[in-house]
């Protein structure tokens, strides 16, 4: 996904174009504003906000992007740190002040520190975009949190993509699971691999999640939730 850390180092030269445009196999074609990306707490939708103002302790933003969050929670004197696998990005967080900037694959991710919480917004949860990495997620997280700590997401019950008009949900027999995407991005002239994305409804998540773990949401606005899992 470099698009984003291409749009994001124009961004900050003042030299980018409008929107990320994001194509999809699976969903209607979207775009993304640049600046979008670049929102402060008071620009961000209610159910990252709640999110964040659940963090607590030491915290792992993965995915973090351009650093919004990271700068966010920076700024109230949480010890965060922002992971990211894309260069491009990294670099555009580290140049907007965000103090602890690790840039790697969250799976491959090699360290002795441990977390009170883990935070994946913009749908970070859906990393990979299959049960099967929903349940690495799960157990790389279990690896990097202290007793006690959580995993803070939003997202999305895309499920209203296929609604009929009856009401009713059809998906395509391709398809395993009406919250698997597949999309690829184009900025500028440049066009990204395909890649693959999961958007969960609550009640998949909880049948996904382990027993000794619990799903409690945050807060709900139309299909769109924040949500914490604890009991690591």
């Amino acid at each position: 996904m470099d698009a984003f850390g291409r749009a994001g180092k124009d961004f900050l030269k003042k030299d980018n174009d409008e929107f990320i445009y994001v194509e999809s196999k699976t969903m209607e074609d979207d775009v993304i504003p640049v600046e979008h990306l670049f929102r402060d707490f008071k620009q961000m939708p209610e159910s990252e906000k709640k999110a964040l103002e659940k963090c607590k302790g030491k915290v792992l933003d993965v995915g973090g992007g351009v650093g919004s969050h990271s700068l966010y929670l920076q700024s109230n004197f949480f010890d965060v740190t922002m992971l990211d696998i894309c260069d491009g990005l990294c670099n555009v967080a580290t140049q907007r002040g965000i103090k602890k900037v690790v840039c790697e694959d969250f799976f491959e991710l090699s360290t002795e520190e441990k977390y009170d919480t883990l935070i994946f917004m913009m749908n970070g949860i859906g990393i990979g975009g299959s049960f099967d990495f929903f349940e690495k997620t799960i157990k790389k997280s279990t690896a990097l949190l202290n007793p006690n700590g959580t995993i803070i997401f939003d997202s999305t019950d895309i499920a209203f993509c296929y609604e009929q008009e009856d009401g009713s949900v059809v998906v395509p027999l391709n398809i395993e699971y009406p919250g698997f995407v597949k999309f690829r991005l184009k900025y500028k002239n440049e066009i990204d691999n395909w890649f693959n994305w999961a958007y969960y409804d609550m009640d998949k998540l909880k049948s996904l999640l382990p027993n000794h773990l619990k799903l409690d949401v945050l807060h709900e606005e139309g299909p769109a939730y924040s949500a914490q899992i604890s009991g690591f």
